[in-house]
């Protein structure tokens, strides 16, 4: 005969189970509650957006990545500096900065190459045989214009093992004109980072809920101040009066109201009462802070950023969670922005050198910057650290002014001063070495 089977408490109700308190159990009302996936249309995102602390959820990080700027590697000279024009020609700070902002509205961005090679949108862009001064600009196409063509996909091996990359897209404004097919090498696609879902998903899609928490608290919260004080008049037979004629009673309290307002005496029957009752709103402002110290958390940014205020507590001032948050940038530049950077980059020394830079890449700038204190101090160390390894020989001169043009410490340092101290360098070696300058004897028989 089978035996019952008593309940698990840990496998079958869950870690914790009590029977006589419901905890655990089907009767546990907290046990009911469960995840459902929302989906928010683009329409709903830019209502969103039109709010300040939305726009600035979407901006802020955005704005943050691009804002110390970068510099170059692997190119020096004259070469650097067509760059540096070329880039500036097309905009390149700002095209960035409109891609990231629009890939963090809808979860994802497209930029048109407009490239002059002689080929129709639909057919493959090919980087090597771009010709010099080919590149005529980059423009920026919402999500929206840009569909994709799904009768045909990559194979996992032409895009990075990703599944579903369609091989063309489909460009339609709404101006009735027909669409117009685009090879997907023609475009450079940027997205806002997302594991999870197929699809690229808005920042605002994380935080929607506690966005509409925190403006239906502030809402309510300036509701209130119209009922910050609430004059009550007791009037006696006063539904009977309203039963008789609504309009005299209404009139009759109008006049009590314009009365008080124009001498600041209140005229009353005899047989009425007066009272004035006022809100208490002590609690409101913790109220209001908890629910902007949630949005900022599930936006990922620090209270002090995202409002512009220190947060509560004895010495707060969220330097901690800034730095944590420039460190956060950091990792976003080198996993998201970088590999954008260069696909732009790319293109850019094709169409200015007829080539590609080997070696080149770029290295963003710190955002944290140290006190004058702390900064002295950890000079202070560097200069003795490169002193101990220039004596040892590890380092020269020059490359000791390279570092210090990077960290960007003195802006007299350039590449001439650094081209300077290596024939500076040299030269002194020659100097030390009267064997490299003695004739090379022959032999020769006297």
């Amino acid at each position: 005969m089978a035996k019952n089977k008593k309940p698990d408490a840990i496998g079958d109700a869950g870690a914790y189970t009590n029977f006589v308190s419901n905890i655990g159990t089907g009767r546990d009302k907290a046990s009911h509650g469960h995840f459902v996936r929302k989906d928010i249309p683009d329409e709903q995102l830019e209502a969103v957006y039109q709010d300040w602390l939305a726009r600035r959820i979407v901006n802020r990080p955005a704005s943050d990545m691009l804002r110390a700027g970068w510099f170059y590697e692997g190119i020096q000279d004259s070469d650097l500096e067509s760059l540096k024009e070329t880039c500036k020609k097309f905009n390149l700070n700002k095209i960035l900065l409109s891609c990231l902002v629009l890939s963090r509205l809808y979860g994802v961005v497209y930029v048109l190459l407009g490239t002059a090679d002689g080929k129709a949108l639909d057919l493959p862009f090919e980087l090597n045989k771009l010709g010099t001064g080919r590149l005529e600009f980059f423009t920026v196409i919402k999500k929206k214009y840009l569909k994709e063509d799904k009768t045909k996909y990559l194979s996992p091996q032409e895009c990075g093992g990703l599944l579903k990359q369609p091989e063309f897209y489909k460009l339609r404004f709404d101006d009735g004109k027909p669409e117009q097919r685009i090879h997907h090498s023609r475009l450079i696609k940027i997205c806002h980072a997302d594991v999870v879902n197929e699809e690229p998903q808005s920042i605002l899609q994380e935080v929607y809920n506690d966005l509409l928490d925190h403006a239906s608290v502030k809402r309510g919260a300036a509701s209130l101040i119209h009922e910050a004080k609430i004059d009550i008049i007791r009037t006696p037979s006063l539904v009977e009066k309203i039963k008789e004629d609504i309009k005299a009673v209404t009139e009759r309290f109008l006049s009590v109201g314009l009365l008080k307002s124009i001498n600041g005496m209140l005229v009353l029957d005899k047989e009425e009462e007066y009272e004035s009752k006022t809100y208490n709103f002590s609690g409101l402002p913790d109220m209001l802070r908890e629910y902007s110290i949630q949005t900022a958390g599930s936006a990922d940014i620090p209270y002090t950023l995202l409002f512009g205020q220190s947060p509560g507590g004895l010495n707060a001032t969220g330097e901690h969670d800034t730095r944590n948050y420039y460190d956060g940038i950091a990792t976003k530049q080198e996993w998201d922005v970088k590999p954008v950077l260069m696909q732009f980059l790319a293109v850019i020394c094709q169409s200015t050198f007829g080539r590609q830079i080997a070696g080149l890449s770029v290295v963003f700038n710190p955002l944290w910057q140290l006190d004058a204190k702390i900064r002295s101090e950890v000079e202070k160390n560097n200069k003795e650290r490169d002193q101990g390894y220039l004596d040892m020989g590890i380092l020269t001169e020059p490359q000791i002014a390279r570092q210090l043009l990077i960290d960007g410490v003195y802006s007299v340092i350039d590449e001439k001063h650094i081209k300077e101290l290596e024939m500076m360098a040299v030269n002194t070696d020659d100097d030390d070495n009267p064997a490299a300058k003695a004739p090379i004897p022959t032999n020769q028989e006297e």
